[in-house]
Order: C-alpha cells, then sequence, then structure tokens
C-alpha cells in the first residue's frame, strides 16, 4: 500500500494568535496555479496539532504561498513536496506527514 503526503510538520508561532502552543500541523486548504505555467499558490491552515484537526478544531494560522512552477502528477503531492523544499519558506524542510492510501 502507498503512503500519500497529507500535510507537513513544523513549530512556528502565529503573532496575531493567542493560541499556548505553536501552530504545528498545516494542510492545503486550497491552490491555485496559473495556467501559463509559471507559479503556483497553495493556502496552507496552521493547526496545534493533526489531533486538533481530526477533533473539528478551526485553524490557528493561514500561510498564503507562492511556489515556482506548476504541478507535475499529483497535484497535492507535488505541492506538499515543493512546501518542504522551498529554500526560503517558512516550510522548508518541516516533516512530512504521511497518510496511507486507500
Amino acid at each position: 500500500m502507498s503512503s500519500n503526503l497529507t500535510a507537513s510538520a513544523r513549530a512556528l508561532r502565529e503573532p496575531s494568535s493567542r493560541a499556548p502552543a505553536p501552530v504545528t500541523h498545516f494542510v492545503i486548504s486550497q491552490y491555485t496555479i496559473v495556467v501559463d505555467g509559471t507559479k503556483s499558490q497553495a493556502v496552507l491552515q496552521g493547526f496545534v496539532s493533526a489531533d486538533a484537526r481530526a477533533a473539528g478544531r478551526k485553524p490557528l494560522a493561514h500561510r498564503a504561498v507562492d511556489l515556482v512552477g506548476t504541478p507535475e502528477g499529483d497535484t497535492l503531492q507535488w505541492l506538499y513536496t515543493a512546501l518542504i523544499a522551498k529554500p526560503d519558506g517558512e516550510l522548508a524542510g518541516a516533516a512530512a506527514v504521511f497518510e496511507e492510501a486507500t
């Protein structure tokens, strides 16, 4: 069975939030792909944890991240991989969160 990348994990403090803990679990909530193939943008929601998201808690942070290029193959997998690989991004080097594909 294969695994799909479903989130990224990185501890970030949200300055505008009164969250008691850092935001550590980021999931893509929407994305935009420019038709001319030059860039893509992912909008992320940040949660205190994966458990908080699973429990239906509201996100504590939102991030819009511009990426060079457009997806090849599975769009979400490409976006998560690009977000983690972006050297100047807040999620650079974040841990990948995988879920078994069904």
